[in-house]
């Protein structure tokens, strides 16, 4: 029973890993459409396109939790949550 659990538990991980994976460039590709024709501050357009830079290394580096957090921090400045 503790062996088909952990089994369980170990699967889950492996595919919420995958999903997160997988969603990473969807969200960069949202960001790349939007940053053309945003009206935010230049500032604003800086931090987003260094929030992207970053969110991508991360993806890069296999931190797909990490990689969506930060890019939807960048989503979220450009009003697109």
């Amino acid at each position: 029973m503790i062996r088909k659990t952990l089994l369980a538990i170990a699967a889950a991980a492996l595919f919420s890993g995958a999903a997160f994976a997988s969603n990473c460039p969807n969200i960069m590709a949202e960001i790349d459409a939007a940053l053309p024709t945003t009206t935010v501050s230049a500032d604003v357009k800086k931090t987003v396109m260094d929030l992207r830079k970053q969110g991508e290394d991360e993806h890069k580096a296999g931190k797909h939790a990490e990689s969506v957090a930060t890019l939807g921090q960048a989503k979220t400045m450009l009003g697109l949550n």
